[in-house]
């Protein structure tokens, strides 16, 4: 056993004297992944933008009443979005604005009716026409007006029950008429908080805010990038031979694979620690990192260089154990939330997001997901114990 662990280490140092005498290597395995994607992330970031410097919205209120003109002056009158959001009027009907859809992000449609059909208890939707020649800011403006529908809705029924059942019946002035209209409109907004919804959550709320989102995700394709580059370029040029000569000094293909999955461990410790140190100084400021955040990005290092070893285990082919390994760790990343929030997957793969809950944990509840961890403690002894007992049995081993 003894000498199993001191061939182990053994092999675990000539990899790492192996990549240190190839600084050109190291450096590219380092510095390429952060360059494609810091260039791909710039791309997007200035595409968004442009796309986003001014959102312009296309109200078409086909009801024409005070309840809907309220309805739109609680959307225009949001300060958070006052100069970034701007929403139009239209006079054309609505063919005329799809046949032209450059101009505007979306067409919002009150259709004729909505404002009696409320006061009947019936649901009326809203139409939302959104341009696909600018997703981003279609898709903005959509979220906009979803993420306020709650709150509208609230503060429209106040609106519209007491003009309907109260001012309507009145047989005072126009002029008090219009007061008393214009003060509920005011007090029903304010007291639900409406102008200061849309502004972006925070950890002080129940979701995750977009830098931490954004720090996620790219924190994610940084280190499955790396750790792909890792596993191609360290592959020796001349395996089958030194698979050979290995063979004829008693080392075994179980001891190539633990002494590469330290290797690859610690490497990817190491580079987990610094790049999450130095995205968020450099680039995430606001991202709050402290010791349990990077234990939890430790944890998923850990994970995924098991995984891979499992993978090589089990299909001794490497280009076919590589292409495996890529196709499921992007598939466990996207279900897991951290290449996608979980609020945008199906409801039925959004509760393994077990991973993102755990970001969840350590950034809005101050707590360790330690169940987590527990779990990839397990699922890592596990995985050792199979390794253990493939090599006992000689399968695929030999």
């Amino acid at each position: 056993m003894k000498g199993g662990r001191s061939v182990i280490f053994h092999l675990w140092k000539y990899e790492w004297k192996r990549m240190l005498k190839r600084p050109g290597l190291f450096l590219f395995t380092l510095l390429f992944p952060i360059a494609v994607i810091g260039l791909i992330s710039l791309f997007l970031y200035t595409t968004a933008s442009d796309e986003l410097e001014s959102v312009h919205l296309l109200v078409l209120d086909e009801d024409q009443t005070f309840e809907t003109n309220a309805l739109i002056k609680q959307l225009q009158d949001d300060q958070t979005i006052d100069g970034e959001v701007f929403f139009n009027q239209g006079k054309e009907d609505l063919s005329y604005y799809l046949e032209q859809p450059d101009e505007y992000a979306a067409i919002v449609q009150i259709p004729e009716g909505f404002t009696e059909q409320l006061s009947n208890g019936v649901n009326e939707s809203i139409n939302v026409y959104l341009n696909e020649n600018l997703p981003i800011a279609s898709n903005l403006a959509y979220l906009l007006l979803e993420s306020g529908q709650d709150y509208i809705s609230a503060a429209q029924t106040g609106v519209n029950t007491v003009n309907h059942f109260h001012i309507k019946s009145m047989e005072d002035t126009d002029e008090r008429q219009q007061f008393l209209q214009q003060s509920i409109v005011h007090f029903t907004t304010y007291s639900l908080g409406r102008n200061s919804f849309f502004e972006e959550v925070s950890s002080e709320g129940m979701m995750l805010s977009w830098s931490m989102q954004a720090f996620i995700i790219l924190t994610t394709l940084l280190i499955l990038f790396t750790y792909w580059l890792l596993v191609i370029l360290n592959q020796p040029k001349h395996q089958p031979i030194i698979q050979k000569r290995l063979n004829l000094i008693s080392v075994t293909r179980f001891d190539q694979l633990i002494a590469q999955w330290l290797y690859q461990l610690t490497y990817l410790m190491l580079y987990i620690i610094v790049m999450v140190l130095s995205l968020s100084y450099f680039v995430f400021p606001t991202v709050e990192i402290d010791l349990n955040l990077i234990t939890h990005w430790l944890t998923i290092g850990v994970g995924l260089t098991l995984l891979y070893t499992l993978i090589r285990l089990l299909i001794p082919t490497f280009i076919l154990s590589v292409i495996i390994f890529t196709v499921g760790s992007l598939i466990l990343m996207m279900i897991s939330g951290l290449l996608l929030p979980p609020i945008y997957l199906p409801e039925h793969l959004s509760i393994l997001s077990f991973i993102y809950e755990g970001f969840e944990k350590i950034w809005l509840q101050d707590n360790i997901p330690m169940v987590y961890w527990i779990g990839v403690g397990i699922a890592t002894l596990i995985g050792l114990l199979v390794l253990f007992i493939v090599r006992k049995i000689g399968v695929v081993l030999k």
